[in-house]
């Protein structure tokens, strides 16, 4: 399902976005500012360099024996440096693109501060979008002083842009949002499905359900306790009888579509484990 992204808000200290559906639904976003993403990258820094010493520590004990049963001096010296710059460079280019792709977005710092990195059509980034936009972090990082990163670039980047964005989002056709409270069951990811009710649930295969529509059902499903009801039956009717063409079910002028909606999202959780 294409989306498209529109600006709200822009000169706004707390900027919004929306992204229009096909059906004329639109999801709001608060995007993150550079605060919440300053304390969110400090966090990750001390993880990584706490993680720099384990791994530097490790590296040593394993270059010592190395070294002892190879009964060379050479490895424990010049072999050595070089491989720990490699898994030190390998540590912090991966850090990122490991979470982002495994956590959907997220690293330790940005999932402490409710931050979220996402596509502009609103789903989640892949690994090319993680890559890219972390491999161009050493630009953001311009100028050094004394040695040390000062995001100097990064960070006039991103207060000019429009979207808060940095060179990295630019490159990968990124956002950093900010992450709603929500409230209820709807919390996503520890949604328990019992087989009892789930197996009273009479709604066709939902393989067909998958990419931008699967987040646009998942979105509702997390939003729809914050939405006034008036405004909440009346995208929960568009979003019904989108998935019920999606499903090929038979038109259906219900008054149960949050039902119907909320049905087929646990179906959906159930057959994933």
């Amino acid at each position: 399902m294409e989306k498209h992204l529109h600006e709200l808000f822009p000169r706004q200290i707390h900027q919004k976005l929306a992204i229009e559906t096909p059906e004329n639904i639109f999801l709001e976003y608060e995007l993150a500012g550079l605060g919440s993403r300053f304390i969110a990258f400090w966090i990750d820094t001390l993880i990584q360099i706490f993680l720099s010493f384990a791994l530097m520590y490790a590296l040593l004990i394993i270059g010592g024996f190395a070294g002892v049963l190879s009964g060379s001096s050479d490895f424990s010296g010049t072999a050595q440096t070089v491989l720990m710059v490699l898994a030190l460079f390998l540590l912090y280019q991966g850090y990122y693109i490991f979470f982002e792709v495994r956590w959907k977005g997220q690293s330790p710092g940005k999932k402490l501060m409710r931050l979220r990195v996402i596509r502009e059509n609103g789903v989640p980034v892949s690994f090319y979008q993680a890559a890219l936009r972390n491999v161009l972090r050493v630009i953001d990082m311009l100028p050094p002083i004394l040695f040390i990163p000062s995001y100097g670039l990064g960070s006039l980047v991103l207060m000019m842009s429009p979207l808060a964005r940095r060179i990295g989002d630019y490159a990968a056709g990124t956002l950093v949002i900010r992450e709603q409270g929500f409230r209820g069951f709807e919390i996503f990811g520890s949604v328990q499905t019992r087989p009892d009710y789930i197996k009273k649930i009479r709604i066709p295969i939902t393989r067909r359900i998958q990419g931008a529509d699967y987040y646009l059902l998942r979105e509702f499903f997390f939003r729809k306790n914050t939405l006034q009801p008036d405004l909440r039956a009346r995208i929960a009717a568009k979003l019904a009888s989108h998935f019920r063409k999606q499903l090929h079910m038979p038109f259906q002028s219900q008054d149960n579509d949050i039902r119907f909606l909320d049905d087929l999202m646990l179906l959906m959780e159930s057959k994933k484990r």
